[in-house]
Parts: structure tokens; C-alpha cells; sequence
């Protein structure tokens, strides 16, 4: 009974539980909606085939389609989820009446991709070296016209900086500091497996055609370069064509660039109140009746005016008030196009490019143009066989002018940018009848008529058509290959490449540009009119080619052990031919032809040299359950630029690395989603000398004899038999962490990298015959960290962001410099600055006596004699607002022995700090680099600092220098140098003009809006961007330069870190679309 009472039960509740179930599944039903949209990349906005689309909590989906886009029926409210190898997973609701844009986030900084290592690629994972990735998606939002500033202030250890602004140059890149004082500190470039032979030329590849770019930071990763990757490996792979419907791309930009700040001089009223001012209190200092006029006052001597005085100076506003920077500074247009096709098949893909750059410099009359082509092709023959080809000419042309250094240079080409600092603003550009102030373009100043008081008008050699200063440079690199896998695992490839670059500079200056002599002028009188026509030609032919050979093998053993073993040889020729042609200065008659060929006579010269490198290589690599790694490599270079002695040598490898996390007890913790231990030491080499520094040479010469023509040789160098490699061995050790779903990455490196053998032209006894000789001197230490992190901050349906941050400090220290250790000084142009490399110092240290402030009056200067000089009869100087000089060695007298260490071009620590920002089609990328603790020697400032009569001044050194003892001024800036005043007061060779040079640079600035995939359907494309951005928008920075990372000496490691009125380095907006068909 009570057994059927529970049946009856049972079965009523059975009946209304199916009667319930079928009323929701039908309302369900009713109530379920069809979803439809598309996939696509967050960064590139590329659709995504091929994504996985669930209804979570059920067995239902979807996939993409060849274009991206997708169907789905799903119950109303239930969330689907997205998902792609590669990408993170998302999720979305589905509603109705909704087309849905999904936008996947690459996993780009997870520790699983793959990188490029050398003659190879490795999991990111699997690394034990020091190697840092950065890929297309992450410079994609930046316009940038050179490859290395996509990775300026985004690589830790890697620092970029611009050593001129000239719309042509490269920047100068340095991996973990200089470690060479001669042989050269740029990085290997390494393209599609090519080693270029010239990386100063790497402004020749497009920027839009890179997918990747690796840079092996660490002699484990680079000793497989041996001898050429000393100063670090930076490996670019452009795009590669893709299996697939063919996708074509159009991107194209324009907008403009301007100086982002000028230097701050006097102007008209300031400089005329200035040379009142100071003129009165020189006079009264000689004794001078102050009755006298200002035209009639007489120098001691009486031999000449005292001062070149106007009456227009008693009325100011009746003189022109010309700001000089702004005559010869311009906005300038800039812009961009590329077009490209990228497809294929499963046995053929493409990749074909074409750009073209345009970029007007900031200075006038300066330009640069890049033509480029690219074309990449690979092809699977079979399953066994593979070919490609990659292949890509380049042709850019520089409009250039002389704008950095000297104002008076002797043969008429002075710098643009320091003339329009020291020119007075009470001179017009022009006179009313349309000369430039004065017959072929002299200026006469006008303040005095004692000393060198002339110039060139700048804007003569900018405005005057027939001037031409044309760098044009055609170049071409190419590389085939083929690749044979006989069996699974085993692969052989040899490639041939071939890198030819051809380049021209021509010059030519008319006789209406002014040569002006040196000689004094005054404001008035007309200049000597001479022909002063100037002419020459440079062509340069650089050829290298490679061949490389290897054998890989990798294998799975036992489904624990994974082995990967490389064998290889590598050939690599150089040739390079340079011809000049110089048209003898006075030998032209006019400027019908406008060529060297103009001249009467014609000089020219020309030299040929080669270079050979042969190799063979090796590597393994093993892992064991991917948890215990080791990488161990071993190269041997043999290269013709040695001594017989020294042609070959070996550069070994090895690093260890342990991935923690794949331990068992580190299972529980579950926020730590990897964490990998490394360590590794390697030792590499620097070849980059001359090609026959090691063998004797012979110079040619013409000389008359028996009253012919005849032809003499002579001794040209000191040979040096047992000159050797410069040798990088280094040790880093570091970890890679990932957090919380890998949504936080850290890494962590700490090297120390010690050059020995150290390259220099040592100065020899000139007994000898010769004035040095090329010798392996010394040794330097660099050592320092590395931090970079990378965050997914937020990944919302809407919102997106993410962050990274880089930090790197790198501290260097000479070692040894030769037998007895003396120090090496270092002068730059005019002795303006010295720097020097000395045993237990950083490298390259400002060199020089330390300033003390300024004499306040006559008793602070007889209170202080071992602060003055002495003149060459020992008489001691210095006068009241004369700047004091600190006695070092404390002797109580001032001399040579007081110099000291004063400053430090190296700065103290670099960092970057990269946000991107995504709000459903928008997108926003702000990009901030930093410097910090570098000093830089303002050179300028020995001109427009030193507070002297003959120039224009800077405000601050006018307004803050001392005037008498009632007004001392700010104790930095000394007294103003009249004209017969002691020139010393500048104390050039001191701590006056150095600055420091640290600064924040908002580097880049992007805002960027994806046409919903309605639209783009509408419009049959498959995507469309538009966007505005900002380069270079602001840099925070006390430096009173126009820059504060530049250096008139570019690459050069003994006089770094000196600003000689450099070329500023422009800002840029531009507008632009992506267009993807």
C-alpha cells in the first residue's frame, strides 16, 4: 500500500517536472536569437578566420569564415565565448538585433611565442639567452620613417637616440652600452637571414614591411655570430604571404613637422640695452671721460674706435628686431604611402610591397625621399622541398645643408642653425632691395671693430637655387633559398645573399654665395665680390654578399627529451670602392656648368679594398619536458682585416635555464603561471676595423721631377703584425615570470660584459716615422640591469588596456689602456670640449676645471689667488666678475694639473613606458622614453653663453651675469667680455657650458577609430582605420639645447654627448587611414 501511495507520488511529480521542462525549452526556443559578426585582431584590426565561437555551458557553435565573420543561434542572454590559438579567450551576450564586432587581444607577451634567434627560431619559452621581441603589432600605431625609432624606449638595454635631427639620418643605437673605442658599436642587422654590410644604412628598409624584430642582447645568444655579434644581433623578419584569400592594404598619411622649442637670445631691445650697459661700464672701468660720445671713443692704444656705434641705437624701434631661428626654420610637409599584397596557397605565398616616403626637413632647403619595393616568395615544392626568395631595391635621395658646428667655417660653409643663433636681431635678412645685408651674403655686425666680427647670412646657401648638397643612395638586398627535408626532422638549407648599396654626393656652392673672409667689416661697407665657386663629387660602391650552409635536426625522444642540433658553414665577402672629384678652388669662371666638370683643374682619388670572413658553427639544444633547458654554441671566424698570427678564433656559448613552475610543488600556486631561472656566458668578437690595418701600406704622391710629371710612394702606415680581435665575453643571468593567467609578465636580467683587446690608434714616438700605429690597448667593463614588465590591465567586452615598462641601468669603467695605463684625452671641434678614457673611470668622462662661481669684487679676488690663473709671465689674473677656478690639487696656483673629471655622457638609467587603450572602434597609444643622469657639453654656448660683444646671447647669461658688486647676478654667468678685455673669461675648456641632459619625451601619441564591419561590408572592404598622431610632442627637460639626446659627433664613443648648435629633431603630426581591401 504505502509502496503504490509513493508511486502515485512519484509519477504526478514526474509529470508536471516534464510538463515544466517542455514550456521552458519551448519559451527558450522562442526566445533564442540568430547572432551574427565578425572577428578581428585588436591591434591590426586584421579579420580572424578560423574562431571558435561556444555557447558557454553547451555543446553548440560556430567557427569564422574565410573573411572573419560569423552565425550563431543562442538563447537570448546566454554568453558566448571566443576563441583562437594565440589569443586570449572572450566573452560576449547574445543579443538580438545586435551585429556584433568581436576583437580578439593577441597574446603577444606570452612566454609561449616564437621568436628568431640566429639561423633559427626557438619558443619563447625555451630561451635561456637575453633576447627581447617586439612585433608589428606593437609600432603599428606609431608613424615612424627609420626601423630603430619603432624601438626607441621599448626594449630594455637597447637605447636609441638621434645624433642629429636631419630628416636623412639614422639614429645611433647601443645594446648595453659601448664596448668598443674604435672598432665600432653598432648592432649587427640581420634581415630574412641576410647580415647587412652596412647598418648605418638601415634608414633604406620600410618600416611597414617588418613583422618581428629580435634583438639577442646576451653573448650566449650572439656568440653564433661570432665575431660580428659583439655589439648585439638585431634580427628583422619582414612579412611573409599567407595561405589564403589575398588581402591587400592601403595605408597612407600626411601631416607636418615643426621645432618643438628655439633657443631663447636676445632680442633687438634686449642686445642693444645689453651692449649700452656693458660698453659704458667697460669705458668707465679704462678711466673713459663718460661725456664722450660712443663714436668717439678710442681704445687705448688709439689705433681704433672703441666701439662701431649707430645712432639708430638710441632709437631701437627704428632697427628691424629679426629672430633669426624662425627665418631659417619652417613647418614642413611630411607624408607617406604604401600599398601591399599579401596571399597565397598551400604551395605558394606572397608578400609584395611598394612605399614611398616624403620628408621635409625643418631647416629650409632640406629634404629626404625613400623609394622602396619588396618582395617575398615561398614555395613548397613537395613535402620534401621548399624554395624562396626574398628580394627588395631601395633608392633614397637628401636634400642636405650645413647645419651643425662652426659659425666661421673657412671655406664658406658655416652651420645654418649656429649663424641664426649668434647673428644680431637689429639685422634685417634683407636689405630693401632684396640682398642678403650685404654683397654675396656677408653680415657685418656691428658691435664692435676689434676681433673677428663677421658672418654669413644663412639663408643665401637655403634660398639659392643653384646650391646642391644631394646625398643620393640606390641599394638592393636580396636573399634565395632552398630547403630539403629528407626525412621528419631533419633540414638542410643553404641560402645565397647578396646586399649592394651605391651612393653619390654631390656639392656644389656658386659664386653667389658668399665665402666671407675673415677679416673685419663694418656695417656698412660693402664685401669684396669673389668667385668663390666650390664643387666636388663622392661615389661610393659597397658590395656583400653571404653564403650559408646548415644542417638542423630536431627530435622528440621518449616524449620527455627534445633535441635540436645545428651544423653550419657561412662565407661572406666585402668589397668597397669609394672615387672622388674635387674642382680646384679659383678655377672656375662662372656657374654656367654647375659640376665639378666646371673647373679648370680637377683632383680626384680613388681606393678599392676587400674583406673576407669564413666560419663554421654550431648548436644544441636540449630540453627535458620542457623544464630543465640547456643551449650551447660554438663558432670559429677566420677573417682577412688580422694579422697573420690572429686570422682565426673561436667563440663559445652555453646557458641553462629551469622553468620552476613545471615542478610539481609549485602546482599549487596557482597565480604564478610560469617562472623560468637562467643563466648563461658566452664570448664574441668585433672585426669592424679597417680592411688592412694589419699590413704595410703605400701612399701615392706627385712631385716634379727633371721638369716632368712624376709619380713617388711612400710609407702610409705602421703595420701591425699580431693585431688581434676585440673580444666581448659576458655573463647574464635572469628570470621570466608569469602572473595571474599571464595577464602580468616580468623579466629580469643582470649581466656584466668585459671588452678586452681594445682597438686604438695608439700614438707612437714620431721617431719612428709615423704619428700611431692600430693596436689592441685595453679593456672596458660594462655591467647593469634589465627590467621589462607587461600588463593586461583590463580586457572587458568594451574596454580594453594594457601596459609595458622597461628600465635599464648601465654603468661602464675602463679597465686598462695599454702598457703603462696613461689616460687618452679627447678634443672636439676647436678644443671646446675634452673628454677622456682613464683606468678605474667611465668611459669617455668630461674632462676639465671646475668652476667656483664668480668674483664678487676686488676683495673676494685678493682673498682667492689660488682660484686665478696666471698669465704666460706669471702675472696672476682675474678681475671682479671673473669666474673662479677651483684648485684641485690644492697648490694654490691654477694649471693644466687642476682638470678633472666634471661630467658623464653616459646617463645613469633609461626607461619606457608604452599604454594602449581600447573603447569598442577606438584605439589610443601613448608612448613615453626616458633619460636619466647624462650630462651634455652645450658647445653652443662658448658662442652665445660667454657673454661676449661680438654675438648674440643667450637671455640667461645676459640676464644673470654678473654686472658689478652691487648686482653679482647668479654666480654662474661671469662679467661681459669687452673688446679688450681678457678672453678667458669663457673658461671653454670647464663645467660652465655643461648641462645636464636627462629628459621624459612623449614619444608618441595615437588616437585611432575602426569603421564598424556594417560600414566596411557596405563599402565591400574588409577593414578601415583612421587616425591622428603625435611624434616627439613634448619633452620635459632643464637642457637649454634643442635637444637634449643628440651629439654633433654622432657614433662617436671618445666624444660623445657634445651639442655644437645640432639639427633639432622635429615634431610630427600626422593624419592617416589603413585601408584593407
Amino acid at each position: 500500500m504505502r509502496h503504490s501511495v509513493l508511486l502515485s507520488i512519484y509519477e504526478r511529480r514526474s509529470t508536471c517536472l516534464l510538463l515544466w521542462l517542455f514550456v521552458y525549452s519551448t519559451l527558450a526556443f522562442s526566445q533564442s536569437v540568430t547572432v551574427s559578426g565578425t572577428v578581428s585582431d585588436s591591434n591590426e584590426n586584421i579579420l580572424l578566420p578560423g574562431v571558435s565561437i561556444r555557447v558557454k555551458n553547451s555543446s553548440a557553435g560556430s567557427i569564422t569564415d574565410v573573411n572573419g565573420a560569423f552565425t550563431i543561434t543562442a538563447p537570448r542572454g546566454e554568453t558566448l565565448i571566443f576563441s583562437f590559438i594565440g589569443y586570449e579567450a572572450q566573452e560576449a551576450v547574445a543579443n538580438d538585433n545586435v551585429e556584433m564586432q568581436i576583437k580578439l587581444n593577441p597574446q603577444s607577451k606570452n612566454l609561449n611565442e616564437v621568436v628568431v634567434v640566429g639561423y633559427g627560431t626557438q619558443k619563447k619559452v625555451s630561451l635561456t639567452g637575453a633576447v627581447s621581441s617586439i612585433s608589428s603589432r606593437d609600432v603599428k600605431n606609431q608613424i615612424t620613417k627609420n626601423v630603430l625609432e619603432g624601438i626607441a624606449g621599448q626594449i630594455a638595454g637597447v637605447q636609441v637616440t638621434a645624433s642629429t635631427g636631419r630628416p636623412g639620418a639614422a639614429p645611433v643605437i647601443r645594446v648595453r652600452g659601448s664596448g668598443s673605442i674604435s672598432a665600432g658599436n653598432e648592432p649587427l642587422y640581420v634581415v630574412d637571414g641576410l647580415p647587412l654590410g652596412s647598418g648605418s644604412d638601415i634608414n633604406t628598409i620600410n618600416p611597414n614591411d617588418i613583422e618581428t624584430m629580435d634583438v639577442l642582447k646576451d653573448a650566449s645568444s650572439q656568440a653564433i655570430y661570432g665575431s660580428r655579434g659583439s655589439n648585439g644581433v638585431v634580427l628583422i623578419t619582414t612579412k611573409k604571404g599567407k595561405a589564403g584569400q589575398s588581402k591587400v592594404e592601403f595605408n597612407y598619411y600626411t601631416g607636418f613637422q615643426n621645432v618643438p622649442k628655439l633657443i631663447d637670445v636676445l632680442d633687438r631691445n634686449q642686445e642693444i640695452q645689453y651692449w649700452k650697459e656693458t660698453s659704458s661700464a667697460l669705458w668707465a672701468e679704462m678711466g673713459g671721460d663718460p661725456n664722450v660720445p660712443n663714436g668717439s671713443r678710442v681704445a687705448p692704444d688709439g689705433s681704433k674706435k672703441f666701439i662701431n656705434y649707430l645712432p639708430e641705437y638710441d632709437n631701437p624701434s627704428s632697427l628691424p628686431n629679426t629672430n633669426w631661428q624662425k627665418e631659417i626654420f619652417r613647418t614642413a610637409p611630411t607624408s607617406n604611402y604604401q600599398l601591399s599584397v599579401r596571399g597565397g596557397t598551400d604551395k605558394l605565398q606572397y608578400f609584395v610591397s611598394g612605399n614611398y616616403f616624403m620628408g621635409d626637413g625643418v631647416l629650409k632647403a632640406t629634404d629626404w625621399k625613400r623609394y622602396t619595393v619588396r618582395i617575398n616568395l615561398d614555395a613548397t615544392v613537395n613535402k620534401y622541398f621548399r624554395i624562396g626568395a626574398n628580394l627588395s631595391p631601395s633608392y633614397v635621395v637628401e636634400n642636405r645643408r650645413w647645419s651643425d658646428g662652426y659659425v666661421d667655417s673657412p671655406d664658406g660653409d658655416a652651420s645654418a642653425t649656429m649663424t641664426a643663433m649668434v647673428l644680431p636681431s637689429s639685422i634685417a635678412p634683407k636689405t630693401p632691395d632684396g640682398l642678403y645685408d650685404g654683397t654675396g651674403g656677408g653680415i657685418n655686425i656691428p658691435y664692435t671693430s676689434i676681433g673677428w666680427a663677421g658672418a654669413n647670412n644663412p639663408l643665401q646657401p637655403l634660398e639659392d637655387p643653384n646650391y646642391k648638397f644631394v646625398e643620393e643612395k640606390a641599394r638592393i638586398t636580396g636573399i634565395t633559398y632552398a630547403e630539403l627535408e629528407p626525412v621528419r626532422g631533419l633540414v638542410f638549407r643553404t641560402d645565397f645573399g647578396l646586399d649592394r648599396i651605391d651612393g653619390v654626393i654631390n656639392k656644389y656652392r656658386p659664386s653667389t654665395v658668399s665665402n666671407y673672409p675673415n677679416q673685419v667689416k663694418t656695417r656698412y661697407q660693402p664685401l669684396a665680390k669673389a668667385i668663390t665657386i666650390r664643387s666636388s663629387q663622392q661615389n661610393l660602391q659597397d658590395l656583400t654578399f653571404s653564403w650559408n650552409n646548415t644542417l638542423t635536426w630536431q627530435k622528440i625522444f621518449a616524449e620527455a627529451h627534445e633535441l635540436n642540433i645545428l651544423a653550419g658553414y657561412s662565407y661572406q665577402k666585402g668589397i668597397n670602392e669609394t672615387a672622388s672629384l674635387t674642382g680646384a678652388a679659383g678655377t672656375y669662371q662662372n656657374d654656367a656648368v654647375q659640376y665639378v666638370t666646371g673647373a679648370a683643374t680637377i683632383n680626384g682619388n680613388a681606393a678599392k679594398s676587400e674583406w673576407n670572413l669564413l666560419s663554421y658553427l654550431s648548436r644544441i639544444n636540449y630540453s627535458y619536458k620542457d623544464k630543465y633547458l640547456l643551449s650551447a654554441s660554438v663558432r670559429r671566424d677566420g677573417s682577412s682585416r688580422f694579422g697573420k698570427n690572429n686570422r682565426f678564433a673561436i667563440f663559445p656559448a652555453a646557458s641553462i635555464g629551469w622553468r620552476v613552475t613545471e615542478e610539481p610543488f609549485m602546482k599549487s600556486i596557482t597565480n604564478l603561471n610560469e617562472l623560468k631561472v637562467r643563466i648563461g656566458y658566452g664570448k664574441t668578437g668585433n672585426f669592424n676595423i679597417g680592411n688592412y690595418s694589419s699590413i704595410p701600406q703605400l701612399t701615392s704622391d706627385n712631385y716634379n721631377f727633371g721638369g716632368g710629371l712624376a709619380v713617388g710612394y711612400a710609407p702610409q702606415s705602421l703595420a701591425n703584425e699580431n693585431l688581434s680581435w676585440e673580444t666581448n665575453t659576458s655573463i647574464d643571468a635572469g628570470f621570466d615570470m608569469g602572473l595571474f593567467k599571464n595577464r602580468l609578465n616580468i623579466s629580469l636580467d643582470i649581466y656584466k660584459r668585459i671588452t678586452d683587446n681594445l682597438l686604438y690608434n695608439l700614438p707612437i714616438p714620431s721617431l719612428s716615422g709615423f704619428t700611431s700605429v692600430f693596436a689592441n690597448i685595453g679593456k672596458i667593463e660594462n655591467k647593469g640591469f634589465e627590467l621589462s614588465l607587461n600588463t593586461i590591465n583590463f580586457s572587458g567586452k568594451n574596454f580594453q588596456w594594457s601596459s609595458s615598462f622597461n628600465f635599464s641601468r648601465n654603468r661602464n669603467i675602463v679597465l686598462r689602456l695599454g702598457k703603462d695605463n696613461l689616460p687618452i684625452t679627447s678634443f672636439s671641434s676647436g678644443n671646446y670640449s675634452m673628454q677622456r678614457m682613464e683606468v678605474g673611470k667611465p668611459l669617455s668622462y668630461f674632462y676639465g676645471y671646475k668652476l667656483g662661481g664668480i668674483f664678487k669684487d676686488q676683495q673676494d679676488v685678493d682673498a682667492h689667488p689660488e682660484m686665478r690663473r696666471k698669465s704666460a709671465t706669471g702675472e696672476l689674473l682675474g678681475e671682479p666678475g671673473d669666474s673662479k677656478i677651483v684648485d684641485i690639487n690644492g697648490d694654490g696656483i691654477i694649471t693644466p694639473d687642476d682638470r678633472t673629471e666634471i661630467g658623464d655622457p653616459n646617463p645613469d638609467f633609461t626607461y619606457g613606458f608604452t599604454n594602449r587603450f581600447t573603447y569598442k572602434a577606438f584605439d589610443l597609444d601613448i608612448q613615453i622614453q626616458g633619460v636619466q643622469g647624462n650630462d651634455v657639453q652645450f658647445i653652443t654656448a662658448r658662442y652665445i653663453g660667454s657673454n661676449t660683444l661680438v654675438w648674440n646671447q643667450l637671455t640667461e647669461s645676459v640676464l644673470n651675469r654678473w654686472k658689478s658688486p652691487s648686482e653679482p647676478g647668479n654666480g654662474i654667468y661671469a662679467r661681459a667680455e669687452g673688446p679688450i678685455a681678457a678672453v678667458g673669461n669663457a673658461e671653454t675648456q670647464s663645467d660652465r657650458f655643461l648641462r645636464n641632459g636627462s629628459y621624459l619625451r612623449i614619444r608618441n601619441v595615437t588616437l585611432g577609430y575602426n569603421l564598424p564591419s556594417l560600414l566596411t561590408k557596405k563599402l565591400h572592404i574588409s577593414s578601415l582605420r583612421i587616425y591622428a598622431s603625435a611624434q616627439n610632442l613634448h619633452t620635459f627637460s632643464k637642457y637649454i639645447g634643442y635637444n637634449p639626446d643628440v651629439s654633433v659627433n654622432g657614433e662617436s664613443v671618445t666624444l660623445p654627448g657634445n651639442d655644437f648648435a645640432t639639427y633639432p629633431l622635429a615634431r610630427t603630426f600626422t593624419f592617416g587611414v589603413n585601408l584593407g581591401l
